[in-house]
């Protein structure tokens, strides 16, 4: 059920095609095997249009296909020379699909406040996050350190999931137990 909620306009586009490439077929058989006499061939090339459309139209619109995206987190250490030696939690983001995909925020849910932490700088360099846009194939990676989390939670058990957002509403995420368990290490450092 939750597939045909999102994916609702996909489907509705593959029906309606579904339900012309049927005519089609109707009318090619109707008009060309039915009666003897010439070959009609505007249902022939109707009927080639409809199925090379039918079964391209999942790429047609790069919107109606949700990306793939691998999110990993890993333990990281930085030296710097004004702070010393620094601890992090790494976000790495992988692009599985076979477009392009545009990411617009990352965010670590806090379930109990109802409310999201914005991770919008860099741990170790203090720099904005960028406009995030991965091609096929390729990854991004930032740190999040503890200056990233001050002030949200009293409590790591008040951390929940990781989601990384796209421009066009895709969300992603890791599960609550393992950003807790990631940033329990970073905590304790």
């Amino acid at each position: 059920m939750n597939y045909i909620k999102e994916n609702f306009r996909f489907l509705l586009a593959a029906l309606a095609n579904l339900l012309a490439l049927v005519a089609s077929i109707w009318w090619l058989i109707e008009s060309n095997f039915s009666k003897q006499g010439n070959i009609e061939i505007e249902p022939i090339v109707s009927t080639i249009t409809l199925t090379a459309t039918l079964l391209g139209l999942n790429f047609v619109n790069n919107k109606l296909s949700k990306p793939l995206l691998k999110i990993k987190l890993s333990i990281s250490f930085a030296e710097s020379p004004i702070y010393g030696r620094m601890q992090g939690m790494n976000v790495a983001v992988e692009n599985h699909s076979i477009f392009k995909t545009f990411i617009s925020q990352f965010q670590i849910e806090l379930p109990q406040k109802e409310q999201v932490t914005v991770l919008l700088y860099e741990g170790f360099t203090s720099q904005l996050l960028p406009k995030v846009v991965l091609e096929p194939g390729q990854s991004f990676s930032f740190n999040v350190v503890k200056q990233n989390l001050s002030g949200a939670v009293n409590s790591i058990n008040e951390f929940g999931r990781l989601v990384v957002k796209t421009d066009i509403g895709h969300k992603f995420y890791v599960p609550a137990e393992e950003v807790r368990k990631h940033i329990g290490y970073l905590l304790e450092s």
